[in-house]
Parts: structure tokens; sequence; C-alpha cells
């Protein structure tokens, strides 16, 4: 009873502490923009414009297999991390990474485009880079807890059901990667055309 007390305590601070990670790494990436050169605020705008002029040009094909390999590999990334000794640093950086990416880029559209920015960037985060940024969550969560685990397993001689535990964590990984695919399909073949309709309405 004392063991599942912990386990639930642990996991309890895991999920209080990737939040935080989260929080503090879009917070991060919010602010960086705003304290950028002249520079890279050039490089930025120029991005964003070459970005909304060619959005009606995009091959949907390519688009989605590019997103498959991108956000399929991070994914494989932060799982395999897991299950190695050291993976557990590299996985709360990752997990931080994406958080920045997300807060700098709405920030970015929202310096650029003003109002209409806030409009754009809702586009942008809804709903597919919300369901990333959750399914990261979750695997950055099983990560860790199986990180954890298996440190104290190791040196500890923690009571860990090690072949469970693998099978539970590649049917997370298994599950997160299923709705990823969902999640790069509207992000290939739906979130352009809306994009592209957006940008004519508000005339960006």
């Amino acid at each position: 009873m004392d063991k599942f007390k912990k386990l639930i305590f642990m996991n309890k601070k895991i999920s209080v502490f990737l939040a935080g990670i989260l929080i503090v790494s879009i917070v991060f990436g919010s602010v960086l923009p705003l304290f950028l050169n002249s520079t890279d605020k050039i490089l930025i705008n120029n991005y964003l414009e070459n970005f909304v002029s060619s959005i009606d040009e995009v091959s949907f094909v390519s688009l989605f297999f590019n997103g498959l390999i991108s956000n399929g590999g991070f994914l494989i990334i932060l799982w395999l991390l897991g299950i190695s000794i050291i993976g557990g640093f590299f996985v709360i950086f990752l997990f931080f990474l994406k958080g920045f990416i997300v807060g700098f880029s709405v920030c970015s559209i929202i310096i650029k485009y003003g109002i209409k920015g806030i409009l754009f960037s809702f586009v942008y985060l809804f709903p597919h880079q919300v369901i990333n940024i959750f399914i990261y969550w979750i695997m950055t969560y099983y990560s860790l807890v199986f990180f954890i685990k298996f440190l104290l397993f190791l040196f500890k001689k923690y009571d860990f059901n090690v072949r469970g535990a693998f099978k539970k964590y590649f049917k997370i990984f298994c599950l997160t990667f299923l709705v990823l695919i969902i999640s790069v399909l509207y992000e290939s073949f739906v979130w352009p055309k809306l994009v592209s309709f957006v940008c004519k309405f508000l005339g960006l």
C-alpha cells in the first residue's frame, strides 16, 4: 500500500513538473521575439510572408510525409529516450523545445500582423498543434515514468515488472502515434486550405 501511494505521488509530481515545463517554455518562447534585433525580425517577417504567399502552392502529399517524418520522428525519439539510461534528461529538454517553438511562433505572428495575427494564431494552433502538444506531453510523461522506474530497478532493486511495463509503454507509443497520424492528416490536407481562406479573409 505504501508503494502504491508513493507511485501515485511520484506520478502527480511528474504531471505537475511537466505542466510547469510547458508553461515556462511557452512563456519564454513568447517573450524572446520581443528582444530580437532588427535583422532577426526581418528574417522572421520574410519567412511569414513567404509562408502566406506560397500556402496555395503546397503539395499536400509532400506536406503529409514531411509532417509524418518530423512529428513521428520526434515521437519515436521521445519513446526511445525513455528506455535509455540518460534519456530522461533529454526528454525534458525536447519537451521544453516544443513548447518554446509554439510560443515563439504565436508571438512572432502577432507581432507581424497585429490584431489580425490573433485570429491567424488561433488557426495556427487549433486543433493540430494543441493535439500534438498533448501527444508529446503524454509520451514525455510515460517516458519519464518508465525511465525513473527503470533506474530504481537497476540501482535500488525497485520491484518493477520490466516486461509488463515495456508492453504498456509500447502500447502508449502506438496509441499516440495513431493520434499523431490523424493530426498530421489534418495539418496536411485541411489546415493549408483553412490558412489560405483566413489569409484572404484578413487580407494578409
